[in-house]
C-alpha cells in the first residue's frame, strides 16, 4: 500500500489520494494554529494533479533510460540493398 514504486516515484496510494498514509507519528511538530481546515479542497486537488504530472515524467524518464541502455548492446544495423544475396536460416521452418 505504501510500497514507492522505483519507476513512478510515488506510491499508488499516494497517486489516488494525494498523501501517503502515515505508519509512524511525523517527527516535525505540527505548527501551533493550523488545522486540517487550513487545507482547502483546491490544493487538494492541485497537489494531486502535481504529483501525477510527476509521476508521469518519471516514468518517461525511467522509459527514455531503459531505452538507452537497451540499445546499448546493439549491433550496427546490416543494410541490405535489393540485389544482395543472403543467406536464411531454415531451422525452425515447418
Amino acid at each position: 500500500m505504501n510500497t514507492v514504486n522505483i519507476s513512478t516515484g510515488f506510491s499508488p496510494f499516494q497517486l489516488k489520494t494525494g498523501r501517503s498514509p502515515r505508519l509512524i507519528p511525523p517527527i516535525i511538530p505540527i505548527l501551533t494554529g493550523t488545522t486540517e481546515d487550513d487545507i482547502t479542497a483546491h490544493e487538494i486537488i492541485i497537489r494531486l494533479q502535481m504529483d501525477v504530472q510527476e509521476a508521469q515524467d518519471n516514468l518517461l524518464a525511467a522509459k527514455v533510460r531503459q531505452a538507452y541502455h537497451a540499445n546499448e548492446h546493439c549491433a550496427p544495423e546490416d543494410i541490405y540493398q535489393p540485389s544482395d544475396f543472403v543467406m536464411l536460416s531454415m531451422t525452425h521452418w515447418r
